[in-house]
Formats: structure tokens, sequence, C-alpha cells
């Protein structure tokens, strides 16, 4: 029983005493033992203030950043997000040793946060977050030549141009520059490296972006007086971005909509005013640019200072579309309710006699326009055509022109003479008869003539009486048809009208295209060029 608890105060001492054989082995090598003494240097002396000999000293920051890929821009928002790699070096006169006291030790790491470093801030910063950096340890050479190479995400405001959107170029520039300090205290100069420009941002670890092609990328020093402080230079470092948008994905969802619906809009304007097809195809041609439009508009700063040509294309297709229903629905307007009167004559000279031949539609408004030309020479041969066709027949049956029988006279020459003429017809001109009955008592009268005049006379009479009522019909339906052919070529005149309106239209369409095309294919070209050039 003895044994047993001594084995098991043996067992739960041993960790204790393995502990303390350890502590009792340890060994710091050298570079532990300098960076425990350049820490505790650091510690003596603050790490607030500049590390220079004298307070007039001024500092110098080399910096650089190297870009590895652009994660977002967004339009809406104005803001560009980058993903890059800090570099700053600078000497510090605390931070020197000789390797040969530390066993050939020449370079040490140590917290950032132990050591002084410049406070270089993008000054055009847009983010919500508290830090940007991630952390990472300072690379310390012997002569007092520090690293430091911290990760960062740096997200500024950039102004957006729009205009050429999707084939658009934007610039953004990053400012940094010291926080508190002015030129004279911390001097910022553009890191020098061998293996890139010295005058461009670092892009050996960059990573292509699926939207956006680098074009050019300087980097530039600018020393800066404010009205404050005359006398205190401001340095800043500004990394310029200068970059195209990738537009392969717009070319499918904004540039070949686009197109199609320019060609059915083409198609608009061949249908007939006249058609209901030709309204119904305008809406939804208006409808689906409308469309477009919001979808590129959900992609750009809502308020930006410049419209896309893009967009300005759309507003005018829209606008000709528009101008195109309005006056389809005003030519079947007309066609139907319009015939009421003939269209005005300025307008007729105008279409019919500018535009009619200018158009090449002369197969279509020559008939208006010899018309329009027959009614201004005076229209002699319609009147001429006027004559009463009673009249003409009445000559044929030997009938004076003032309705008197020719053939009473040889029968009772006498009784011609006598106290009323042998009158058949009334005076009372074209649409006034009378009946047989009075015709026959009129011609039977005592005094006129007998015999076998008489009987022929009655047949004159009664055949001019079934004679006059046929030529009052002929004459009332030729009236008839006269109005209705009026009415059909003033309606015919119209939807002329209404087609050279759409030939005008066709032809402005086709100028505004071309004219677009001209505005939109040199950016398109301009941008392939920078491309081939950088």
């Amino acid at each position: 029983m003895r044994h047993d608890c001594l084995l098991l105060l043996c067992l739960s001492l041993l960790p204790f005493l393995h502990v303390e054989g350890e502590r009792r082995a340890v060994h710091l090598s050298w570079e532990d033992k300098l960076i425990k003494r350049m820490l505790a240097r650091y510690k003596a002396r603050g790490k607030f203030g500049r590390p220079v000999m004298h307070y007039n000293d001024t500092m110098n920051v080399n910096f650089m950043i190297q870009l590895v890929q652009i994660m977002d821009l967004d339009e809406k928002n104005q803001v560009l997000t980058l993903n890059v790699w800090d570099r700053y070096t600078w000497f510090d006169i605390h931070l020197q040793w000789d390797p040969e006291q530390f066993g050939g030790v020449d370079q040490i790491r140590v917290p950032s946060d132990k050591v002084w470093i410049p406070d270089v801030r993008l000054y055009n910063y847009a983010d919500s977050r508290l830090e940007e950096h991630r952390d990472a340890l300072v690379v310390v050479t012997y002569n007092g030549s520090i690293l430091w190479m911290p990760q960062a995400i740096y997200r500024s405001s950039c102004e957006i141009d729009v205009q050429g959107f999707p084939f658009d170029i934007q610039s953004c520039e990053l400012k940094f520059g010291s926080w508190t300090y002015d030129g004279n205290k911390v001097d910022l100069n553009l890191l020098v490296n061998e293996d890139h420009d010295p005058n461009k941002i670092d892009m050996s670890a960059y990573v292509e972006s699926n939207s956006w092609k680098i074009i050019d990328a300087p980097a530039k020093k600018r020393v800066q007086l404010y009205t404050c402080c005359p006398n205190e230079p401001f340095v800043d470092l500004a990394f310029t971005l200068v970059f195209q948008r990738r537009a392969t994905f717009y070319n499918y969802i904004l540039i070949l909509p686009c197109i199609l619906l320019t060609s059915i809009t083409l198609v608009l304007f061949w249908i007939p005013p006249e058609s209901p097809a030709k309204l119904m195809l305008g809406i939804s041609i208006f409808v689906a640019f409308f469309l477009l439009l919001l979808l590129m508009e959900s992609n750009l700063p809502p308020a930006a200072t410049t419209v896309p040509l893009l967009g300005t294309y759309y507003c005018l297709n829209m606008i000709l579309i528009t101008l195109s229903s309005f006056l389809n629905a005003f030519v079947v307007y007309m066609s139907f309710y319009g015939a009421r009167r003939p269209v005005p004559r300025v307008i007729k000279k105008v279409l019919f006699g500018f535009f009619g031949g200018l158009l090449c539609m002369d197969n279509l408004v020559r008939p208006y326009r010899e018309q329009q030309e027959r009614a201004g020479s005076g229209g002699e041969g319609v009147r001429l055509g006027k004559r009463l066709p009673q009249q003409e027949c009445t000559r044929f049956l030997g009938v004076n022109g003032d309705n008197t029988t020719t053939g009473s006279g040889s029968g009772g020459g006498g009784g011609g003479s006598g106290g009323g003429s042998n009158k058949w017809t009334g005076g009372g001109g074209m649409g006034e008869s009378r009946a047989p009955t009075d015709i026959l008592v009129t011609v039977s009268r005592p005094g006129s003539g007998t015999g076998g005049g008489d009987e022929q006379t009655n047949q004159l009479a009664l055949i001019n009486y079934h004679l006059t009522e046929l030529m009052d019909f002929v004459k009332r339906y030729k009236e008839r048809l006269h109005e209705k052919d009026r009415r059909e070529r003033m309606v015919r005149e119209w939807k002329a009208a209404g087609l050279v309106f759409d030939r005008i239209f066709f032809v402005v369409y086709i100028i505004a295209i071309i004219t677009s095309l001209c505005v939109l294919m040199p950016l398109l070209t301009m941008g392939h060029e920078l491309q081939n050039r950088h």
C-alpha cells in the first residue's frame, strides 16, 4: 500500500520536473537576442516620433503599390475596389546594429505595431471599414533599412464617364500622402525597382480581369501648396489606372438586340398606314427599346453628368417610332373621317410636287399632281361637258329650245300663232315634269291643229314625259356616283399623303442610323487601337 502511494506521487510530479528541465535547457539564438534588444530599445524611446537624429531632418519614405486584381467598379456608387500589395521603404536610425556582434545576423522581422511606420493614407477613400491593411511584419536590415509590404484592399472614389458606354474608357486615380506630416517632415517618393518602370504601377502580379482591360497605369509625385500653410509643401503620390470595359457581354444584351430592333423598325415603315398591325408593331418596338434603356440604366450611376450615346440612340429610335405611330393613327383617322374635305392645296403641292419626285414616288403621286394641274388650268373641258342630256334629246326629237313642237305647225299653222302656243312641256326646267293628262288637254285645246297632227303631238308628249323622268334619274345617279368618286379620291389622296410622310420618316430614320453609327464606330475603333497599342 505504501509503495503504491509513492508510485502515484512520482507520476504526478513527473510533468513538473520535465518542464523545469526544459526551462533550464532554453537557448536563445542570435536572432532572438537581437530582436529582444531592438524591441527593448524601441520601447524605451517610443514609436511615435520620427526616427531621425534632429527635429529639422526630413524623413524620406519610398512608396509603390503592386496591383493584384481589379475586384469591382461600382458605377452606380462610383467606387473602385482594388486588391494591392503596398511596398514601403525608409531608414530608421534606431534599428541599426553590427552583424558581427550578433553572430552574422543582418536581417530580422518585427511586428509593425512595435516600431514607427509612416502614416500614409489614401486621400480619396470611399470605405466604411476602419482598417485597410492586413497585419504584416516589418523586415529590418542591419543598416537601418526597413521594408514593409502589407496587403491591402482599397476602395477609392472614381468619377465615372459613361458617354461611351459600353465601349467606355475609365480613368481612376488613387492619391496617397502623409496625413499629418508635410513635405519638410516626411518626403514621399516613388519606389524605384529594377523590375519595372518607376513611373508606372507595378503590374508583375496582376491577375487579368474579365470585365476590364488595363490600358495604362502611370504614377507621379506631386507637391502642392495650400493657402493655409504656404511654407509647408504637402507631397502626394498619384497612381492612375486607365482601363477599358470589355464589351463582349454587353454586345449580346444591349448591342445585338438594338440592331435587331432597328431592323424591325425599318420594316415598320413598309407597312401601309391603314393597317392596324403597323400601330401594334410600333408600340411593341417602343416597349422593347424602353426595356433596353432600363437595362442599360441599371449599370450606370444614377446622377451621371453625361448621357451615354447608346442611350441617346435608344431615345432617338423611340422618338421616331412615336412619330411614326402618331402619323399612322392620323392617317387612319383621316381615311375614315377626314374625307369630308380634301387635302389642302399647300400640303398637296409640297408632298406631291416636291417630296414625291425627291423620294422616287412618281408612280404614286403623278395622278394627284396631274389632277391638281388640270384644276389649276381652269377646267374648260369640264364646263363644256355639262350640257343637259334632256336638251340634247329634245333636239334629236325635233323640239325647239323653248320646248315647243316643230311638227305642230304643219297640222295647224294658224293655231300655232293663236292665243297660246302648243306647249306640251312645262317651262320649269329639267327637274319639272307634267302629267300626261295635262299634256293631252293642252295639245287638244280649241283652235289648235286637228287631225293626224294631234295624235302625233300626243305621242311625242308622252315620250317626252318618260324621257324626262329617265333623265332625272340618270342625273341623280350620276351625282351620287360623282360624290362617291370624290370621297374615294379624297381618301386615296390622304392615304397617298400618309405614304409620302412614311417615306419621309423612313429616310430620316436611315439618316439617323447612319449618323449614329458614324459616331459610335470611331469610339469602338479608338478603343481597339488603344488596346492594341498597350
